[in-house]
């Protein structure tokens, strides 16, 4: 989507803050006490509301972005998700994590989506997370994509997006393995029109191979065991396994493509990762180079050539 970026940034008159800024959200650290400590949940912000102007601010860079993460850049999503919970009773913290995301926004300007030939067989990475968000919130997430078999798919380099979900659980879980299984069947819920579609498109879908990094969550799929307190419609993978309409099969988590969009990690984390979901075209690391001072021309050609090479 060419200049749109630059043009929201326009629209919002927004001045970098940081330049470059590679992550879209603030990190975190996880502070690991004693042995048997207690973990206890971050205080909740106490600082007064923003005005109705900065609150309209907010809420019209989140609809200006939100497209675009879902079409285009969807590292951008998780730090979507994050602003839009509070966009309704925005605070100061809540504006420096949008001033934040529109500097990733202005870091990287020419962003692309590469897509590479399939057998068109549609193929989801499914992952949540478990407190990851105020007020005990889950998060959930999906990759979805056109690729090959499962077989075959296994020795291959994962394909560009058609779609990425990155959402709040909205119903109340009780455990991690409860949101892994609630972010599978969301997800699984919303391939069955597309699965069809494509059948009727002329591209046959053998049973939608969807991965998962839960054993609990996989497990639930073929065999109930002590799970009467979960939610009944969580029966509805089982209904969908049984008519082999999915193909529910569990990974470890290194190899989970989703499992990016369901928690906030740091800048090395998100600039290792960024080439996997996104194509970034090289002129791009002219901009980058070109802004910092009292550099002479040989080294920034010769950093130039490494970003690229990179």
């Amino acid at each position: 989507m060419p200049k749109y970026v630059n043009n929201v940034l326009k629209k919002f008159n927004h001045n970098p803050t940081k330049f470059p800024q590679y992550s879209p959200n603030h990190y975190n650290p996880i502070v690991y006490g004693k042995e048997g400590q207690q973990q206890f949940a971050p205080s909740q912000v106490t600082e007064p509301n923003l005005p109705k102007d900065n609150i309209r601010y907010v809420q019209s860079m989140v609809e200006s972005f939100l497209y675009y993460a879902r079409a285009i850049d969807c590292t951008m999503l998780p730090a979507l998700n994050k602003i839009s919970k509070s966009q309704a009773n925005p605070t100061q913290v809540t504006l420096d994590e949008h001033k934040q995301l529109l500097d990733y926004a202005n870091t990287y300007q020419n962003v692309s989506v590469r897509y590479r030939a399939s057998a068109m067989i549609r193929n989801i990475e499914t992952d949540a997370a478990y407190l990851v968000l105020p007020k005990a919130k889950r998060r959930l997430a999906g990759y979805y994509y056109m690729g090959h078999n499962r077989q075959a798919q296994a020795t291959r380099a994962v394909n560009g997006a058609i779609l990425v979900e990155c959402k709040t659980i909205d119903h109340v879980v009780a455990s991690a393995a409860e949101a892994e299984t609630a972010g599978l069947f969301h997800n699984t819920q919303h391939t069955i029109p597309i699965r069809r579609n494509l059948i009727a498109l002329g591209h046959p879908q053998p049973p939608t191979p969807i991965k998962t990094d839960n054993s609990t969550a996989h497990g639930f799929t073929y065999e109930q065991k002590i799970s009467k307190s979960w939610d009944m419609r969580y029966y509805w993978l089982r209904d969908r396994q049984n008519q082999q309409q999915l193909d529910i099969f569990w990974e470890k988590g290194t190899d989970n493509n989703s499992d990016y969009f369901t928690e906030h990690d740091t800048t090395l984390h998100h600039r290792d990762i960024r080439s996997t979901y996104v194509h970034d075209k090289p002129g791009e690391c002219n901009v980058v180079v070109s802004k910092r001072k009292n550099l002479s021309s040989e080294f920034v050609n010769a950093v130039t050539s490494f970003l690229r090479v990179r």
